[in-house]
């Protein structure tokens, strides 16, 4: 499946875990011990005014740009976003294969390790109705007739059925059709959109997918200040390129925590945070944006018998 580079950070230096020693204030008997706490030392929570004022600003930067300039930023700021692809093979691939079988009234179907299904019938513009699994049976002067329907397009073949025709014979000996009926099941033989046109077939293994841009894993840390007192700082632990695709499961981000021993001026704001400024910006490049990708194909269709049954890049069975 698609994957996403994830970008890695690196913890501050050095954590350990500060213990803090409760003391005991002496009492007279029989007045139980108190436990003297320090209130001074314990964490408050910093809150960074400048990281605000940081995204606020790349926010309006980019949002002055133009669409061109705005994913050149985001590429330099976040690589892996070029490996991203808004071109869409599929319709060059399904005008070869339109050119390539037109006219053709029968039309050849395989899934992935599976045995191809001729489909006859017709082309009706950009779709290919036909019929499938075609069985007759003739009982003195009735015929049935059962078959499957198949279309066939561009975003996904489709099966359904089965379905059937009843017929009569009349006074001359020919068959009067008299009636029919239909089975309301259909199943998807492909999901996926036409990707690829190689040697007469029209392969599916297209992926339409959006991108959002997240923080991998927000990092939390505790630091001593040089006046005995402690303070918390967090920050974004790396960015994340997250590929959304309908069924695909959806990862979560971390939280880490950690205490830096070496006491610091906090005076001095906390360390920036270098990515987090950036995620709002990001996410207004890769907005309404779609993107495709052309994965393992999952079903083909041919114009020859030959071409479908001696088809070994389908005849693997699927893995996934």
């Amino acid at each position: 499946m698609l994957a996403a580079q994830v970008a890695c950070a690196t913890s501050p230096a050095d954590p350990v875990v500060v213990m803090r020693p409760v003391v005991a204030a002496p009492r007279p008997d029989p007045d139980p011990p108190v436990v003297a706490v320090d209130r001074a030392a314990e964490p408050t929570a910093v809150v960074s005014d400048a990281a605000e004022d940081e995204q606020a600003r790349v926010l309006a930067e980019v949002g002055a740009m133009d669409p061109a300039a705005r994913w050149a930023w985001a590429v330099a700021v976040m690589p892996e976003l070029a490996a991203h692809n808004e071109v869409d093979p599929g319709p060059a691939a399904w005008a070869a294969f339109r050119r390539h079988a037109a006219g053709r009234r029968t039309l050849w179907v395989r899934t992935r390790g599976d045995r191809c299904i001729a489909a006859r019938g017709a082309w009706e513009e950009q779709s290919f109705f036909g019929r499938a699994r075609v069985s007759t049976r003739i009982r003195g002067d009735t015929k049935s007739v059962q078959y499957e329907s198949v279309e066939i397009d561009a975003g996904s073949i489709t099966i359904s059925g089965p379905h059937g025709e009843t017929f009569a014979r009349d006074a001359r000996g020919r068959w009067q059709l008299s009636g029919g009926f239909g089975v309301g099941s259909m199943a998807a033989l492909a999901e996926r959109a036409v990707s690829e046109f190689r040697r007469g077939a029209a392969y599916y293994g297209g992926q339409d997918y959006t991108v959002t841009v997240e923080c991998v894993g927000r990092i939390s840390y505790e630091e001593r200040c040089t006046d005995g007192t402690t303070r918390r700082c967090a920050r974004c632990g790396g960015l994340v390129d997250r590929i959304h695709v309908v069924g695909m499961y959806r990862a979560g981000s971390g939280v880490g925590w950690s205490t830096s021993a070496t006491p610091r001026d906090c005076t001095e704001p906390c360390p920036p945070d270098v990515h987090g400024p950036r995620i709002a910006a990001l996410g207004l490049v890769v907005a309404g944006r779609r993107f495709h990708a052309a994965e393992a194909p999952v079903a083909a269709v041919y114009t020859s018998r030959a071409a479908c049954e001696g088809d070994r890049r389908m005849a693997r069975a699927r893995r996934d």
